[in-house]
């Protein structure tokens, strides 16, 4: 399929899926609230972190609800996400590359999703232009996929992309009767299922107490 040759989404709501701006820049005309904040190497990251089965990636109300992810030391991760066919073209990493298959991590990896970005989006029909709002999503592959940072590019969506008042089959746009938004314009609350593998390498728990042994035993010298 050609991403580059189909129709906005248009008032019909027949709207198509299109590809990513080549030339965008991740952070022009983009707000987020703020950058991810990393977990720091402690003892805590021996602990198994929380591995929800799903999670509201978009909130119209209330405070945006941010999951963030990383593996415990010496772990892996495989995790599936069912994120919409039509958004699939604008997870791109720094080269523009777009993201394909299972996210695999490692304990250097992260992920993050649920921060709150806006961006302009033009109407189509006024040409007005309309700050929009969508939910982030972040994350950094393990050493053995390439290490690459993918996330969400939506500011060539908007570029991509037009608002049309009636075009509602594509879980964003304007408001609609049991879809509400936030603000003018966003993406409709949208949840979704993470469907998630590990593999725990326990050599490291090994390390753990064997160092934590070593540390009593010199406290006590």
């Amino acid at each position: 399929m050609d991403w580059n040759n189909l129709p906005y989404h248009d008032i019909s709501g027949k709207s198509a899926e299109h590809g990513r701006t080549f030339g965008s820049n991740f952070a022009s005309e983009l707000t987020e609230t703020k950058e991810p904040e990393r977990k720091s190497l402690s003892i805590t990251r021996l602990k198994k972190p929380f591995m929800p089965s799903s999670w509201k990636w978009m909130r119209t109300s209330g405070d945006a609800k941010v999951f963030n992810y990383q593996p415990r030391i010496g772990e892996t991760s495989s995790l599936k996400l069912n994120l919409p066919s039509q958004f699939l073209p604008f997870l791109v990493d720094e080269s523009g590359e777009s993201f394909k298959g299972i996210i695999e991590m490692d304990d250097q990896s992260y992920l993050e999703m649920g921060r709150r970005v806006t961006v302009p989006m033009q109407d189509a029909e006024s040409s007005a232009t309309v700050t929009t709002t969508f939910p982030s999503l972040e994350f950094k592959l393990s050493q053995a996929r390439g290490g690459q940072t993918f996330k969400m590019d939506w500011q060539a969506f908007a570029q991509q992309r037009k608002l049309a008042a009636g075009a509602w089959d594509e879980d964003w746009g304007y408001s609609k009767q049991g879809s509400p938004t936030l603000g003018l314009a966003s993406m409709y609350d949208k949840e979704l299922k993470l469907s998630w593998d590990t593999k725990f390498s326990w050599w490291w728990v090994l390390l753990a107490v064997v160092g934590l042994f070593g540390l009593l035993k010199f406290a006590r010298s």
